[in-house]
C-alpha cells in the first residue's frame, strides 16, 4: 500500500506510546485489570513550520479526502522508517498565516489496528 502522507514534517515531532487498560470496580473494592488490546498504539504530533502553500494544500487534501479523522491512511515515519495505519486525532485543522504564501500548521495523528 502507498503511503497517503508523503509530507515529511519537521525534526521537532513527537511520539507517544499508549497502552489501554480496562478497570472494572467492585463492590468489596477489589479492581479487575485488564488490556484492551495486546501490545501499544502510537500517537504522532506532526509540527511543520515555514512552509509554503502547496504544502499546507497537500495537507488540506489528504485531510479532505480523510473526513477529518473518520478514514485510516498509512504514514512512515522518517526517523525509524516504520509504516504505520493512522487517522487523524481531530475532526478539524487549524494553520497560520505566517507570511504571504508560509504557513505553520501542526496536527497529531494516531495509530489504528
Amino acid at each position: 500500500m502507498a503511503n497517503d502522507l508523503i509530507l515529511k514534517p519537521d525534526f521537532t515531532f513527537s511520539t507517544t506510546p499508549e497502552f489501554k487498560t480496562l478497570i472494572t470496580k467492585f463492590e468489596n473494592g477489589i479492581e479487575q485489570r485488564r488490556p484492551k488490546w495486546t501490545g501499544q498504539l502510537k500517537s504522532f504530533k506532526l509540527v511543520y513550520e515555514n512552509r509554503p502553500t502547496l504544502d499546507l494544500s497537500t495537507i488540506q487534501t489528504l485531510f479532505t479526502n480523510k473526513l477529518g479523522s473518520y478514514s485510516a491512511f498509512t504514514w512512515t515515519n522518517p526517523e525509524t522508517s516504520a509504516t504505520h495505519t493512522v487517522r487523524f486525532k481531530n475532526d478539524s485543522l487549524t494553520y497560520v498565516l505566517k507570511a504571504p504564501g508560509i504557513y505553520d500548521f501542526e496536527f497529531e495523528l494516531v495509530e489504528v489496528k
